[in-house]
């Protein structure tokens, strides 16, 4: 079975002429070639294995099994709007390989987390536990209090890059980090409002000026970016 880079195969010894392939698959799917030897002489045969979407209702339902899961679907949601496969029963695989409905990237996904959902959605909690342990350590250092929604934010920031509060010690609390201009019409494209070709412009403007590059990365010499606090302030809006 192969899908991609991906590629896993066997040997299976049978006493008919019948062999069901499903145990072997274990999920997977991609390009299947069976190639037989027997006394009759040789044969193969390749098919196209696809995938279907799990109920969003199961998804959710799986979720609430897991624990610090709260916040995680509305990931789910922006990323793939909770399905699993593209509408030809591939896994979801984006320009930056981030693959399955979680957009799995970096650690880069096993096949079996590329075809899986539910291991998709595992590895996706692994990853978003220790975004938020690491959230956690940042909003309580030198003892400082936080509160739930701080947290979810600060978490969901870091899922995407960066992050999202700053210590304001007049106000003696955390802060939205008010250096970031947020792209109101994108996911996660900002601006650095403290570098010199950003500084006093508004949204509108700034808009005008790049938003024709967004469909590239942004490169050394552009002034915009892409900001975990412009993504966690589109999901939870």
């Amino acid at each position: 079975i192969q899908w991609r880079k991906f590629l896993k195969k066997g040997t299976v010894v049978a006493t008919s002429n019948t062999w069901d392939a499903k145990d072997a698959l274990d999920g997977l799917g991609g390009t299947l070639t069976v190639s037989v030897t027997g006394s009759g002489g040789k044969a193969a045969i390749s098919v196209q294995i696809a995938g279907a979407n799990p109920a969003i209702a199961d998804i959710l339902a799986y979720l609430a099994t897991r624990p610090d899961s709260a916040g995680f679907e509305k990931i789910l949601q922006h990323e793939t709007q909770m399905t699993h496969f593209d509408p030809k029963g591939q896994p979801h695989a984006a320009f930056d390989s981030g693959f399955g409905i979680c957009q799995l990237t970096i650690p880069a996904p096993s096949f079996e987390q590329c075809w899986n959902w539910k291991l998709n959605v595992d590895a996706g909690l692994s990853l978003y536990a220790a975004k938020r342990q690491a959230a956690m350590r940042y909003l309580s250092q030198k003892g400082r209090t936080f509160t739930d929604d701080q947290l979810l934010r600060e978490t969901i920031a870091r899922w995407n890059g960066g992050s999202y509060y700053v210590w304001n010690s007049v106000q003696n609390a955390w802060i939205r980090n008010p250096a970031v201009l947020c792209d109101s019409k994108t996911g996660n494209i900002g601006w650095d409002l403290t570098k010199p070709e950003n500084r006093g412009k508004n949204e509108t403007i700034l808009h005008q000026r790049d938003a024709a590059k967004y469909r590239h990365a942004p490169g050394p010499g552009d002034c915009w970016g892409y900001f975990g606090i412009c993504y966690a302030d589109r999901l939870l809006s």
